[in-house]
């Protein structure tokens, strides 16, 4: 009995658990990430919140794309967790100025001057108005 509660922990000492962590991403920002062993296959929990872009097998940048809380899960290429991961994604603040009028949010990059940005959060009337010229601008420069 003893012999087989002995192999038991030695198996169990012998098998590499996963390493657990988090991680905090700032919205529309990207981050390096160098993984312990080369990866198979990476899954994200909720890819609305972050994504992931590989560059090689022990390399990935992590992208914020929206506010929120989700995970990623590493497999190595035997299909074993290497890595699970708590990926945690804020707005970016700094320099940013927020503007209610009723229900209604706009929100403001400020560097030297103040323009209305898309952001997460603000009122349908502002955001689609931001956007639409954001994508006039990119159209315009396509052309």
């Amino acid at each position: 009995m003893r012999t087989l509660i002995a192999a038991a922990a030695i198996l169990c000492l012998a098998v590499a658990p996963a390493r657990a962590g988090q991680i905090w991403l700032t919205m529309d920002q990207v981050r390096p990430y160098e993984i312990e062993r080369p990866a198979g296959q990476i899954v994200v929990g909720n890819p609305e919140i972050a994504d992931v872009t590989v560059h090689d097998k022990k390399r990935i940048f992590l992208f914020g794309k929206a506010p929120g809380l989700t995970n990623m899960i590493i497999f190595d290429e035997k299909g074993e967790a290497i890595e699970t991961l708590v990926i945690r994604v804020r707005s970016n603040t700094s320099g940013m100025l927020t503007f209610h009028r009723g229900a209604q949010r706009t929100t403001y990059n400020c560097t030297t001057e103040c323009d209305a940005t898309i952001t997460v959060g603000d009122g349908n009337e502002s955001f689609t108005q931001v956007a639409s010229q954001v994508a006039q601008k990119q159209q315009g420069g396509n052309q």
